[in-house]
């Protein structure tokens, strides 16, 4: 295995300006990303962090999902007052979810890794399973690819009416369902040397699982064994009873809070930017967990009340603040206040994100002020494509480059394929006899129009027909075509599959199951012994 650094364009304007380090973004954060972590760990120390009670929380919930010595172990060494986390999150996608998930857990582990290095003080990764998220839809599912290049999206069905309602760590797993759709899974994978004991580690993995939270965090354990990542889910509500103080303070500074992100919306606007998230000044930034209408987004009236956006439920702001000291797991945080109260829990070194996290924390910087706490550095995660060895001779043999179809795809070499061996030719003929039959059915059609709207209308429906005809020979000839060409067609497939999969990057549409089928359950963990310059965000594994 090699890896080697490959320079991409950001996803988008802002993130590019981010990472070329423009003033007019850099100054909407706290830290430089990437050279500002011993100013960072310096003002860190001069906070105060919960730890006993946060690690004992990390240590049970780490323990019930069969955690490595090694992550327990990371655990320990955080009550050190001196100690800092690196950390960033998903969703607990089946599976794992996309690609991208596995490339966050590896930028984690790698930034804690050389920041300890260079600090000399203990650096734990951790990475924050967004347990408290209700969108089911979002990580139900997994894309598998067909034999014609494309890929058919496997989606989890449940009989759960509490999907999509539900905080995915309070959401009953339907085991059954759970396992037919693994089944399924399976049926779309080649067999290859790796394929059953794949399977038997899922099986293994399903079978002791309780939730989908612990589906994910033992699947986690297994691609990463040695590594000493530390999991939690923000969903749990032990987890959620170490925030209570952290609700009530976001509770009183609703109006500085929704205030401060409007504002710097609104200078990202003027400077053209496009906008991650939408926001007001009326804002709660929280949500309401009720156990029949589920999750709630809470907004403050020109009463001063919270109430539902549907105007579903109303608080006093007392009575909020009740709810948040006497039961916290009834509240959760939006995209604006889950930055804050990552912060507000863990001493955080720095935060890795991925191009549409950096978008919106751009928004952030006040908020943080005004809860009297700073926005951690914010590093982008490195960005991962594998290229296996057929699909590399491929690109080699239509001479192209790997950068080149990563960012492209070959469909205008497919194209240009075509139109050099005919295709544009079929097009041209039978356009040319489909004129030439309407020029010479017209006088049919005059004919026609002198003897009555029936007879009319019958020989334009003739018309049509012949045309119909015409159609389906072009159809036919194209078939032909393809299938006599077939071989270079499935390989330009092959190529955009792998590499530009609904044209974009393979991360964010490929599981990392396919990668584990190809190359075996060690691969994953295997990756984190390479050193990568984070400064170089894409590196593509061979």
């Amino acid at each position: 295995m090699q890896i080697n650094s490959l320079t991409l364009p950001a996803a988008n304007r802002l993130v590019a300006d981010y990472k070329n380090e423009e003033d007019n973004i850099t100054n909407l954060f706290d830290y430089h990303p990437y050279k500002d972590f011993h100013k960072r760990l310096q003002d860190l120390s001069e906070r105060d962090f919960n730890r006993n009670e946060l690690t004992n929380v990390l240590h049970t919930l780490n323990k019930q999902w069969g955690a490595p010595e090694e992550t327990l172990k990371q655990i320990e060494r955080l009550n050190d007052e001196k100690s800092t986390v690196v950390i960033g999150g998903q969703q607990a996608g089946l599976l794992t979810g996309p690609i991208y998930t596995i490339n966050k857990i590896i930028t984690i582990l790698e930034v804690a890794k050389q920041q300890e290095k260079v600090l000399g003080k203990p650096v734990i990764p951790v990475f924050w399973i967004a347990g408290e998220d209700h969108d089911f839809e979002e990580i139900n599912h997994i894309h598998c690819p067909t034999e014609d290049g494309d890929f058919q999206k496997l989606k989890l069905h449940t009989k759960s009416i509490d999907a999509g309602k539900k905080a995915v760590s309070e959401l009953e797993m339907d085991k059954k369902e759970l396992s037919k759709w693994i089944e399924a899974v399976f049926e779309t994978l080649p067999e290859t040397a790796h394929t059953k004991d794949i399977y038997m580690l899922i099986q293994d993995v399903q079978h002791k699982a309780s939730n989908y939270i612990d589906f994910f965090a033992r699947l986690i354990f297994e691609l990463f064994p040695k590594q000493g990542i530390v999991l939690v889910d923000s969903g749990n509500s032990a987890f959620r009873k170490l925030e209570t103080d952290c609700f009530l303070k976001l509770i009183q500074k609703q109006s500085q809070i929704s205030v401060s992100v409007v504002k710097t919306l609104k200078a990202l606007e003027e400077r053209e930017y496009p906008l991650a998230i939408e926001a007001a000044k009326s804002d709660g930034n929280l949500f309401y967990h009720d156990d029949i209408q589920g999750r709630i987004l809470l907004r403050v009236d020109e009463n001063g009340d919270w109430v539902g956006k549907q105007q579903e439920m109303s608080f006093t702001e007392k009575e909020l603040k009740d709810i948040a000291k006497n039961t916290p797991w009834k509240l959760s945080n939006n995209v604006v206040t889950r930055p804050i109260m990552q912060e507000y829990m863990f001493p955080t070194l720095a935060f890795i994100a991925g191009p549409g996290e950096i978008a919106y924390w751009a928004a952030l910087k006040s908020s943080f002020h005004v809860m009297n706490m700073q926005m951690p550095p914010v590093v982008p995660r490195v960005s991962l494509t594998f290229l296996d060895t057929a699909t590399k001779k491929l690109v080699t043999k239509y001479q192209l480059t790997t950068k080149a179809v990563i960012l492209n795809g070959v469909q205008s070499k497919v194209k240009d394929y075509m139109e050099m061996n005919g295709s544009q030719e079929i097009d041209q003929i039978t356009e040319d006899v489909a004129e030439k039959i309407k020029e010479v059915h017209q006088p049919i059609r005059d004919m026609a129009a002198n003897m009555g709207d029936d007879i009319q209308a019958l020989s334009k429906k003739n018309l049509a027909y012949l045309l119909e005809n015409i159609q389906f020979m072009n159809k036919r000839f194209h078939k032909e075509f393809e299938k006599k060409h077939s071989k270079v067609l499935s390989e330009f497939n092959q190529m955009e599959q792998i590499l530009h999969p609904h044209g974009g990057l393979q991360e964010r549409v490929w599981n990392p199951l396919f990668l584990l089928n190809h190359y075996g359950i060690e691969f994953i963990s295997q990756l984190t012994s390479f050193s990568l310059d984070m400064e170089k965000g894409h590196w593509v594994v061979e």
